[in-house]
């Protein structure tokens, strides 16, 4: 991470923080970086709608069927072939959520 100037602590925040958030720094005494902290906006500090609750219960899900799949040696190796085929995905547990999202709960891989 290279050094602030807290004259002018960012100039652009490239999408990390909103413009509404509220951002403390920190200092760290070893080598006497500055550390952006981001805190929630009080505005959004709310419970998740019901939208980002089914988003959330489909991403633990899928989550849960990656760590199947790779407890699994048959399927592992299966997932393993397709992934050396291929070049987009540069883990196999990144090409693995990325196959075992969108499926059903419950179904084969």
């Amino acid at each position: 991470m290279s050094k602030i100037n807290m004259a002018t602590p960012f100039d652009s925040n490239n999408g990390k923080f909103a413009q509404t958030d509220q951002i403390y720094f920190k200092i760290r005494k070893f080598d006497e970086q500055v550390i952006g902290v981001r805190l929630k906006n009080p505005a959004t500090n709310q419970p998740p709608s019901a939208g980002q609750q089914a988003a959330q219960q489909k991403l633990a899900a899928a989550a849960a069927r990656v760590k199947a799949a790779m407890a699994d040696a048959e399927q592992k190796a299966a997932l393993k072939a397709e992934w050396k085929a291929q070049r987009k995905y540069k883990t196999l547990i990144a090409y693995a959520f990325h196959k075992l999202y969108n499926q059903q709960e419950g179904g084969g891989y």
